[in-house]
């Protein structure tokens, strides 16, 4: 792990073919794929749960309750250990930081989740993923234009594996028809892609700043908890919070923000300070797949041979950079040596 001093490698000293000594981002991307890949499936859980016993005619679940749990807990996690230094670090904040936090927390942590539980809910847990597979391009291509980061070799070939596998695997399943709710689905989930995509983005450009912790992810995520929790007394009134003393509501959220929200914060975090955007984006699209696999298995949602061909497809083309010959180490051409504490960018 670097510290405080060291430099933080792009892929390691010899890129994605290193040594297995150097190869320490492969066990944090792995966690993260896992983590990710079921997320979507047990969020989808929830909703049908709380939709399956209402409380006095209300669902106890909400994005409100869901994100508000969740974001507290990942905020307090990066928080409390740091809180000696919180207030000098703060203050060293010049304006154009501050923006920048903000608008990172405002695109990763207020604006995607919301439209990522949206589409959830009027699609299924495979479309939904396939469509937020989209951030896998629009990440990497945005870090390319905006912040000049160098595409791994065998990007373009990466890409375009993918996208027919994407393509192959939705003709495999059920298709979008063209009722409201599905329609609103689809425009949730787009609205959720540009949001990560540019979190993605915002986030490697906090992690070159060198910041603490407890300012890139435990200030802005406990932040937009508050924001979450004044948005439920807008929508459901104070009487939405009196659902959370029912111990399954409170236990359920808390174990997928235990479990999953800060699991996959905490792996993509140890990721992100060996690799850089596109890298992450290439392997966690391997978390399509797993997602595939726990929504058929846990939700009986279908794949058929067509759609397990066009996942297999997908998962080549996101294992392609491995094998084609990786970009040469070093740091950034952008960024100086620093330490890399960035918020989440992706689903």
């Amino acid at each position: 792990m670097p510290t405080e001093t060291e430099g933080i490698p792009v892929v390691g000293s010899g890129g994605l073919l290193a040594p297995p000594g150097e190869r320490r981002w492969v066990l944090p991307l792995a966690l993260y794929v896992l983590l990710r890949g079921v997320d979507a499936t047990v969020l989808k859980t929830l909703q049908i749960h709380g939709a399956n016993n209402l409380v006095d005619g209300e669902n106890p679940i909400s994005f409100c309750n869901v994100f508000l749990m969740a974001e507290l807990v990942v905020g307090l996690a990066a928080l409390l250990p740091g809180r000696a230094t919180l207030g000098r670090a703060l203050a060293q904040l010049r304006p154009a930081d501050r923006r920048l936090l903000g608008l990172d927390a405002a695109l990763g942590l207020f604006i995607a989740p919301i439209a990522y539980y949206m589409a959830l809910q009027s699609l299924s847990v495979i479309s939904q993923t396939l469509l937020f597979a989209l951030v896998l391009p629009a990440s990497a291509l945005l870090a390319w234009a905006l912040l000049r980061e160098r595409l791994p070799r065998g990007f373009w070939v990466s890409l375009t594996l993918i996208a027919a596998g994407l393509v192959i695997a939705q003709l495999g399943m059920a298709p979008l028809d063209t009722r409201m709710d599905q329609l609103a689905g689809v425009g949730w989930a787009l609205l959720g892609v540009a949001a990560y995509s540019g979190a993605a983005v915002s986030g490697r450009r906090i992690a070159s700043r060198g910041w603490p912790l407890a300012v890139t992810v435990g200030v802005p995520s406990i932040a937009m908890a508050l924001v979450f929790g004044l948005l439920a007394l807008v929508l459901f009134g104070p009487q939405h919070f009196q659902l959370l003393q029912l111990w399954w509501v409170v236990g359920v959220i808390l174990i997928y923000a235990l479990c999953l929200s800060l699991g996959s914060e905490l792996s993509l975090r140890r990721a992100y300070r060996h690799c850089d955007v596109a890298t992450v984006s290439l392997w966690g699209s391997l978390s399509i797949p797993v997602a595939a696999v726990s929504a058929a298995l846990l939700l009986g949602e279908p794949i058929g041979w067509a759609g397990g061909a066009g996942l297999l497809l997908l998962m080549t083309g996101a294992s392609w950079s491995h094998w084609a010959r990786p970009i040469q180490s070093g740091t950034s051409a952008v960024f100086p040596p620093c330490r890399s504490d960035p918020p989440s960018p992706c689903p």
